[in-house]
């Protein structure tokens, strides 16, 4: 998938949505909105609206270090 859509697996989709879940304020404060499609082979593509703030690379990153 193109226009801004990272790819995720069902596993760093729920990841993804624990992210957002506690970051959810911030998010909801900075006006910042995400579109996810997905396919029948479960797979997730993630796209956030708006990236002035963060970026989709941002947010995976993040993701990354809490696991680490």
């Amino acid at each position: 998938m193109k226009d801004g859509y990272k790819k995720l697996t069902a596993d760093e989709f729920r990841e993804f949505e624990s992210w957002i879940h506690e970051n959810n304020q911030e998010l909801y404060d900075n006006k910042i909105a995400y579109e996810v499609r997905w396919t029948n082979d479960k797979d997730y593509y993630v796209k956030l609206l708006d990236e002035n703030i963060y970026t989709i690379s941002d947010v995976l990153l993040d993701i990354h270090q809490e696991l680490v």
